[in-house]
This record gives C-alpha cells, sequence and structure tokens, in this order.
C-alpha cells in the first residue's frame, strides 16, 4: 500500500464531510469549531498506525490463502454506511466479488475486513455464490 498524506486527507475529508450526512465526531467538531491542531496531528497518526495494522492483518489473511471478506463498521458515518456487511474479494479470486476498499476510508474510520470462512458462512446459511447479490462496490467520493 502506498503511504497515505494523512494531513492532506483530513483536509479533503473535512471538506467532503461538509456535505455528507453523519459526519464522523472529529470531522462534525472540525466543521463546527475549527480544527484543533493536536486533535488533528492526533488524528493523523491514529489513522496512520491504523493503517500499517490493518495492512498487516489484509497480509496474514492472503497469506493463508483467504479470499472472502466482509466489511464490519464501527460507528458509521454518512460516508462508509452504505458498505457496512458487503463482502470483497481480497485477492480477486472470486471474480462476482469487488475488491475491498482502502481501509481506513477516512482518516476517523476503524473499520475492518473480517474474513467470511466456509464454517462461518454454512453457520448463517450462506454459500460463496449468494454473495454477489448482496456486494456493494467501493466508489471513492469525488471532490
Amino acid at each position: 500500500m502506498a503511504d497515505r498524506d494523512w494531513e492532506a486527507e483530513i483536509d479533503i475529508w473535512t471538506e467532503r464531510f461538509r456535505h455528507i450526512p453523519d459526519p464522523p465526531a472529529a470531522f462534525a467538531n472540525a466543521i463546527r469549531d475549527g480544527w484543533n491542531p493536536e486533535d488533528r496531528q492526533a488524528l493523523a497518526a491514529e489513522a496512520a498506525a491504523y493503517a500499517v495494522r490493518h495492512e498487516g492483518w489484509v497480509a496474514q489473511i492472503i497469506g493463508g490463502d483467504w479470499d472472502l471478506v466482509r466489511l464490519d463498521l464501527r460507528d458509521p458515518c454518512g460516508a462508509c454506511v452504505r458498505y457496512g456487511g458487503s463482502p470483497y474479494s481480497l485477492s480477486g479470486a472470486t471474480p462476482d466479488l469487488p475488491p475491498s476498499p482502502p481501509l481506513p476510508i477516512c482518516p476517523s474510520c476503524r473499520h475492518t475486513l473480517n474474513l467470511l470462512t466456509p464454517f462461518f458462512m454454512q453457520s448463517v446459511g450462506t454459500h460463496p455464490e449468494d454473495l454477489a447479490a448482496e456486494a456493494v462496490p467501493y466508489e471513492p467520493i469525488e471532490d
């Protein structure tokens, strides 16, 4: 994964969230009161650390020869809520499923990709061929 410029992304997402209902609390506060430099720096550092951890998690999944994942949301905002519960293919081995979104989607997201193992899918009565109907392709928000 390419290094992301979190400071620049915070600026971009601040403007995006002005027009998206239900922004994350950090952005709602910044839109209302302006960015506190310490809060902004902390958000950028947390986002960078989360991206590194998540990249390691995805590498483990792919290294274990797993492909199917689901995006599980933690504190969804107006930009992410539509992707909650959607299945994705990490490697493209499941051609009917879209690739996963880059995580974190925005600097305040702490969503995760969780395995969709055969055992789990069997326990909830889902089959791999059923997943395509539930998939929501990730579409980056344009400026």
